[in-house]
């Protein structure tokens, strides 16, 4: 009788607990619907400022908050649900997650719970990717793809099983949101459409109708199916249409338009009526994609005003805009309303990491814009990355990380414009800066070989300057670049291509200036390129590369006693195919004086008259015109070197060659030579005082000297910033023997010089033994010493052998002395 008593109680006790478990979830459930009816009805309403609405549903939420902590542990778990519905209703999806988990980690396993925190996963997805058609790059968009279905498909459509029954407002939609994460969307398409019919004032059917037709659209562009990514898209935007008509001041339906524009233009690029996908002319009749997604970002800004996402949501419609301009009066009104529109979220946020990376992007355009133009604002460079570096941890994603790193690297390219740099200056600085950006880009998304080329690109140009240290650990670390872009996507972007091209040239180089050679790298990146020309064939960028990789391969063979005449021919080729398809870029001029420099050059080696080349040469270079300064100083660097080579011809002819030195100086002007990088101004005025010094000293000694000195200072004063520049030295080596040999017939003592240039050539040949040019070096110095010096017989004879085309400029120095070519 005590056991039964005892079990009676034990029963009513549950009993008990199970009526007060139902009466609060009851009641919760129902403020949670009160909640959404009034969300509900206040977005249905004209479009007006909710703010007030939004106002009472927290003093709601406040309501089911004391009521919870009045009804002890039975409350919690539907309190929560309760309070997450209203979060939702809110806007604040992070928040309304963190409800759903407490709701349901209390015991409250109702399967409304799973619902919702189906429907705001899903959406999530839908979000993700909208954004990942709306990626510029291929291989970036198919990473955002992957990471969506990774990171929501399972978990969805394992809630919306738990959710089952719970469906609202009828299992369709429940069955629609499996269709769509499952792939099968013309299955969802077909659900949804019943739904619509059946409940339109349904606005989140309507939206993910229209989400899952963009999805199909972005499918059927893939496919090349035109006619039906336009029907899909034509669709979509209806829907979206149609949802903001109905819900007029639901946010989130004026953001998904938005949205789908963004997606839009940059899926198709063009309009799928035949128009421009961009802003439209005042006298159009209908505004363009751009503006509808503008009118579309305004209209959610209505909505709630003090939003500080919706408000950073349009400076990125605005900043996406600004990319691409369709006029240039355009894109001063883009950016100047993208500012604002950043600047407003941060008045809204000041801690909005968001708000700090549009503006930030804002700044980088401007400053891509101005480095063609006009000197780089380097302040402004500096406030945009101290508005990224105040972005806190926990807010730097891939986009964060992708940003600095394009900011860095851009100003490692204005340091370069304003003047090459070293290692230890600011622009160094920088460029490691964005190295290491880089680096946090890819450790964060290996699967884009975008991403690797720009840091493959940067460690290559960290190890061509010519004062870095680790060249060998920087082309290591390039080639690991390279291995990864070649990985990532289905095909070899031409970026792709043209990096590995630039690493075999970069270790043909390294290998060149440690004395050794290595042929089939430049074999190789020339194949390369090529291959990124099969599908890129009108780029007059890749004809222009693969005509300076045949250059240097030309120059490769030269070096080791080849014929270059096949090479630089079909150097000539790539170069006239680059001047063809932009004609009025530097590229293809530059590129073609290029050629008949290193054909007057070649000439003047083997003894042939090289004025007719050499002039063709200053000629191309002369039509050239160069935005950048770093292409200024390549086009000063190409004329100095012909109007040498012209003046060592009028030279050997008894001519003053004033005339032709001048050449190169008077096409700079004020600015150019300012700015002028310092090492290339020194060694140009080093050369061009030791030819004056030649011509000088057969008629006035006395000049002469004072040419031989001025040019010895600009030497010197370029190798104190470059002190391992080899080329510098060895024409400095040679300027000391010609010094010499005019003093020795001076009857002046010529040994002081000898010995520099001797003690030049020694270093060079300890750094890279057997260079022929400066074995010739060593052996015209001992030779102008000791006529019979075993030595000089020695390297002469090493020299020629390694490269047989150097014998005619031998001759041309010691005609009396000169072996017969090889």
């Amino acid at each position: 009788m005590q056991v039964l008593l005892i079990i009676v109680a034990t029963s009513c006790a549950a009993d008990r607990q199970s009526q007060r478990d139902t009466v609060w979830a009851a009641h919760f459930t129902s403020a949670a619907d009160r909640i959404e009816a009034r969300a509900r009805s206040v977005g249905m309403a004209r479009l007006h400022d909710v703010r007030a609405e939004q106002a009472e549903l927290r003093g709601w939420m406040e309501t089911v908050s004391k009521e919870m902590a009045l009804g002890g542990a039975e409350a919690q778990g539907p309190g929560h649900y309760a309070l997450a519905c209203g979060e939702r209703a809110l806007g604040r999806e992070t928040e309304a997650l963190a409800q759903l988990d407490a709701a349901w980690n209390a015991g409250f396993r109702d399967p409304r719970v799973a619902w919702v925190r189906a429907q705001i996963l899903s959406e999530r997805y839908r979000v993700l990717r909208m954004e990942a058609i709306a990626a510029p790059d291929g291989d970036e968009r198919k990473a955002r793809e992957e990471d969506a279905e990774s990171r929501y498909r399972e978990p969805v459509l394992t809630l919306l099983r738990q959710a089952a029954g719970a469906e609202f407002p009828s299992t369709d939609y429940g069955a629609a949101l499996v269709a769509m994460h499952e792939e099968r969307l013309d299955a969802a398409l077909e659900l949804l459409e019943a739904v619509g019919r059946k409940h339109p004032w349904f606005v989140e059917a309507r939206l993910m109708r229209a989400d899952v037709l963009l999805l199909r659209a972005a499918w059927h562009w893939r496919q090349q199916r035109r006619k039906e990514t336009g029907e899909d898209m034509t669709a979509a935007f209806q829907a979206f249409t149609d949802a903001r008509a109905t819900a007029e001041s639901f946010a989130p339906a004026h953001l998904a338009m938005g949205r789908y524009q963004a997606a839009g233009m940059k899926l198709v690029r063009t309009h799928f009526d035949g128009t421009v996908f961009m802003l439209s002319s005042e006298d159009d009749d209908k505004p363009g994609p751009a503006q509808t997604g503008l009118a579309a970002m305004d209209a959610a800004t209505q909505v709630d005003p003090g939003d500080a996402g919706f408000a950073c949501e349009k400076a990125r419609f605005l900043t996406m805009l600004a990319e691409r301009p369709n006029s240039y009066g355009a894109l001063l009104s883009l950016r100047s309303r993208a500012v604002e529109a950043a600047q407003h979220t941060l008045a809204l946020d000041p801690t909005s990491a968001c708000g700090r990376m549009e503006r930030t992007r804002v700044m980088v355009q401007e400053t891509e814009k101005v480095l063609q133009e006009s000197p780089v604002d380097f302040y402004k460079l500096q406030e945009a990355l101290s508005l990224l570096d105040a972005v806190p941890p926990s807010g730097r994603d891939l986009a964060y990380h992708l940003l600095r790193a394009r900011l860095l690297h851009l100003w490692t390219e204005a340091d370069l414009q304003a003047g090459s740099w070293r290692a230890g200056s600011k622009g160094w600085q920088h460029q490691e800066q964005a190295i290491e950006a880089y680096r946090s880009v890819v450790a964060l998304e290996e699967r884009v070989p975008a991403y690797w080329v720009r840091l493959g690109e940067l460690l290559l140009a960290r190890a061509s300057n010519p004062t870095a240290k680790d060249v060998d650990e920087d082309l290591e670390q390039a080639g690991v670049a390279v291995s990864n872009a070649l990985k990532g996507g289905s095909t070899k972007a031409p970026e792709v291509w043209l990096l590995w091209a630039h690493h075999d040239v970069a270790h043909a180089l390294r290998k060149r200036a440690q004395g050794e050679t290595a042929p089939w790298r430049f074999e190789q990146a020339a194949q390369n390129i090529r291959n990124a020309l099969i599908n890129d064939t009108h780029n007059p960028t890749l004809h222009h590369e693969l005509g300076l990789v045949l250059l240097e391969h030309a120059r490769e063979l030269w070096e080791h006693g080849g014929d270059p005449t096949a090479l630089i021919d079909q150097a000539e080729a790539a170069q006239v195919q680059a001047a063809k398809r932009a004609p009025s870029q530097y590229l293809g001029k530059v590129g073609q004086a290029a050629v008949h420099a290193a054909r007057a050059e070649y000439a003047w080696w083997r003894g042939a008259d090289p004025t007719e080349e050499a002039e063709r040469a200053d000629a191309f270079y002369s039509q050239a015109r160069p935005f950048f300064r770093t292409q200024k100083n390549q086009q000063f660097v190409g004329r100095m070197k012909v109007s040498h080579l012209l003046a060592h011809q009028l030279l050997e002819q008894g001519q003053d060659p004033e005339p032709v030195l001048k050449r190169p100086w008077e096409g700079l002007d004020i600015m150019g030579r300012i700015g002028q990088d310092p090492v290339l101004r020194h060694r140009a005025t080093g050369a061009m005082s030791g030819l004056r010094a030649r011509h000088s000293a057969r008629t006035d000694p006395e000049k002469a000297e004072k040419e031989f000195l001025s040019a010895e200072k600009s030497y010197e004063e370029a190798l104190q910033v470059e002190p391992l520049n080899r080329e510098i030295r060895l024409e400095e080596g040679h300027l000391f023997r010609e010094w010499a040999v005019v003093r020795k017939a001076a009857k002046q003592d010529p040994e002081p010089l000898l010995v520099k240039g001797l003690t030049l050539a020694d270093v060079l040949l300890k750094e890279r033994p057997n260079w022929p040019e400066a074995l010739l070096l060593r052996a015209a110095i001992l030779r102008t010493k000791d006529p019979a010096s075993p030595q000089a017989r020695e390297d002469r004879d090493a020299a020629l052998k390694a490269n047989a085309n150097l014998a005619p400029g031998w001759r041309r120095q010691f005609p009396e002395d000169g072996p017969k070519a090889p």
